[in-house]
């Protein structure tokens, strides 16, 4: 699996409860729409949690067999978007796990995790960069967390999802994700401050 993703794309028509009654049965035209609403949103998530572009197909590549095994389990009444990113963070959790990832804890390169904001020709060429390097220094603090944190940090800034979505993926309680989304917040301002010698990541 080598699509190419550029960004957290959304799916271009809903998924309606029809047709996720025929991807719970199996049914290919339905599976390939399935997969094509969640793919990129998925391999964007993935990239951005491990920090290596070829790991990261490998686990989506595994995220959607692991879907397609429980398919028996996904209610077509419900926005399926919380159960498909419960098994992608349970896919990256177990790899986690691995042996063959604590033996090369941390060595992907944070270049491969994706392209930096560009300029959009309007700003000075000094404001275009101080924003690079604003967002080299977040992708740096990132990559000094802990696999949880980023998590966390990740469903909710970069996918958007509720407290309550987030409950589902992770299987805590709403007290925890706030309690453990506050705690990561705090510890990626510190690394970036780090960074960037005493500035604050909002004004930056």
């Amino acid at each position: 699996m080598s699509r190419e993703s550029t960004g957290p794309a959304e799916p271009s028509a809903p998924l309606d409860e029809a047709t996720l009654r025929r991807v719970r049965e199996g049914d290919e035209a339905a599976m390939n729409r399935f997969f094509d609403a969640f793919f990129d949103r998925v391999f964007a998530y993935v990239t951005r949690l491990v920090r290596d572009r070829t790991l990261a197909e490998d686990l989506t590549q595994d995220s959607f067999v692991r879907m397609h095994g429980a398919l028996g389990r996904l209610d077509p009444a419900r926005d399926p978007t919380p159960w498909v990113f419960t098994v992608v963070t349970n896919t990256v959790r177990d790899h986690w796990r691995s042996r063959a990832h604590r033996a090369t804890m941390r060595q992907s390169s944070l270049e491969d995790v994706g392209e930096l904001p560009s300029d959009d020709g309007r700003g000075a060429p000094d404001r275009a960069l101080e924003r690079k390097e604003s967002a080299r220094a977040v992708r740096a603090a990132m990559g000094r967390l802990s696999d949880a944190d980023r998590e966390i940090l990740l469903l909710r800034n970069f996918r958007s999802l509720t407290t309550e979505e987030i409950v589902e993926i992770l299987g805590i309680r709403p007290e925890a994700v706030r309690q453990r989304y506050s705690r990561a917040v705090r510890r990626l301002g510190r690394a970036y401050r780090e960074l960037r010698g005493g500035q604050d990541p909002v004004s930056a």
